[in-house]
């Protein structure tokens, strides 16, 4: 590890050597010292061991917030907890037994917004086409099993409860090897009128099996969990400039509960915190302000980084920078916003062995932290980086845990990040206007972003 470390590090100060300006130092500096320090990796090594996982509303995601802000505190920057009320989820035990042909508890779990329902049991039927009409199968008192490849709407799911008669849902996973993967199934806070559970690939496939062949499987379902109003809070730091325009630099802090969240967000967590760390400690002095904001209940429908934006949209927002489950950084988005593409480009030139692979995405996508903002006009970035390819088996699952953690790769992404934060904040030439209103919803129609959000209840912008 410390080779590939020294390796890394050999390479970012041979390459900060050729870049030009009187600010190379700066950046050896940066890039040098989130190699060497490594603060990040041991910061999330402590947190996801003492706390776990972090599920918005949980004692743990309480403990682990003050954990980050008493480390915020030890190197010097201040920090404050913005409290804001949201729609929250209580897991409780919900169970998915199967009753025939044989009996044994499945591998599954109540996805988020579902209520408590007294328990039963029904034939499970094939649910294989998402729309409607193209559904033709008896529903009425059955429990539908969908395939990973079949994506019902909400709106689609609702109906099938109130009109066909629908009883519960059981949704098959994507990744074998008994994934999980807890999710809202896009309700963000609306609770399910059914039981949805999520089931593992292996027993959803043996499921599926016998539905084919005529010997259809009956599920017992039984469902704890509830709605109830919570309060939590976002974690804001700022590192004041010289004007008070300022560059956002976001990661959700909230996880899912069945691991420890290491891989997502943690990653993100540590990473904003050691960006904060190195420009405070090595170049406080920066043009525009820098605000670091950790956001809470991203995974239950962004309602953190939407409280952010409600409360600080008419402040000047220069730009934003999304960090979720940022891995090996090989591409960059600047999200739509044609202004970001120049610098952009200059920016991957400038890392030469450590440019991105990929060329400039200018896409903006839904369902992260960035999206409020890029709703307000401003313009935002978020980086290409998966983490290992075996790696994504356990997203949303129990197997988030810390040994997932690439060390290498973490310090790597934090040298990247601090450069690109370093320029964002200090290049006063670059021309970042915010977008009006017919200039955003241009942006997300070209996209092809405006049904989803209409879907969600996110599109703002009255017809």
């Amino acid at each position: 590890m410390k080779r590939n470390i020294l390796r890394g590090l050999t390479l970012l100060l041979c390459i900060s050597s050729t870049l030009e300006g009187s600010d190379s130092s700066v950046r050896e500096r940066l890039m040098g010292a989130a190699y060497l320090d490594n603060q990040a990796y041991h910061l999330l090594e402590e947190m996801t061991d003492r706390f776990g996982g972090r599920i918005t509303g949980s004692k743990s995601n309480e403990q682990s917030l003050i954990f980050l802000q008493e480390a915020l505190e030890r190197e010097g920057i201040e920090s404050r907890q913005e409290p804001f009320s949201f729609p929250g989820w209580v897991r409780g035990k919900d169970e998915a037994i199967l009753i025939e042909p044989v009996k044994r508890p499945l591998r599954a779990i109540g996805l988020g917004y579902v209520q408590p329902h007294p328990s039963f049991a029904a034939e499970v039927t094939l649910i294989d086409k998402a729309k409607e009409e193209e559904i033709t199968v008896e529903l009425k008192g059955k429990i539908g099993l969908v395939p990973a490849s079949v994506k019902l709407s909400t709106k689609t799911i609702d109906l099938f409860a109130k009109e066909r008669g629908l009883k519960g849902l059981l949704l098959i996973n994507r990744k074998n090897g008994g994934q999980l993967l807890a999710r809202t199934q896009h309700r963000e806070g609306s609770p399910s009128p059914i039981p949805i559970f999520s089931i593992t690939e292996e027993e959803g496939h043996w499921l599926k099996r016998l539905i084919e062949r005529g010997d259809a499987p009956s599920v017992q379902l039984t469902t704890r969990s509830e709605t109830k109003p919570m309060r939590t809070a976002n974690l804001v730091a700022t590192l004041p400039g010289r004007v008070s325009e300022k560059v956002v630099i976001g990661a959700h802090f909230d996880s899912w509960d069945l691991g420890q969240g290491a891989l997502d967000n943690g990653l993100g967590i540590v990473q904003a915190y050691d960006v904060a760390r190195l420009l405070k400690t090595i170049h406080p002095d920066n043009h525009y302000t820098l605000e670091f904001v950790w956001f809470n209940a991203e995974e239950f429908g962004l309602y953190g980084s939407y409280a952010y934006i409600e409360k600080h949209k008419n402040e000047p927002i220069r730009s934003m920078i999304n960090l979720d489950m940022v891995g090996d950084p090989i591409g960059i988005n600047a999200m739509g916003f044609d202004s970001l593409i120049p610098f952009l480009e200059g920016f991957s030139e400038q890392l030469k062995a450590l440019s991105f692979k990929r060329a400039i995405d200018n896409k903006p996508w839904n369902g992260g932290d960035h999206m409020p903002f890029i709703l307000t006009g401003i313009p935002s970035i978020t980086l290409y980086a998966p983490i290992k390819e075996e790696s994504s088996r356990f997203y949303h699952d129990f197997g988030d845990t810390f040994d997932k953690v690439d060390e290498t790769t973490l310090s790597k992404s934090i040298a990247i990040i601090s450069l690109l934060a370093y320029q964002l904040s200090n290049n006063h030439k670059l021309h970042l206007p915010r977008l009006n209103r017919d200039e955003t919803i241009a942006l997300l129609r070209k996209a092809k972003l405006e049904n989803s959000l209409r879907e969600s209840g996110y599109w703002p912008f009255p017809d």
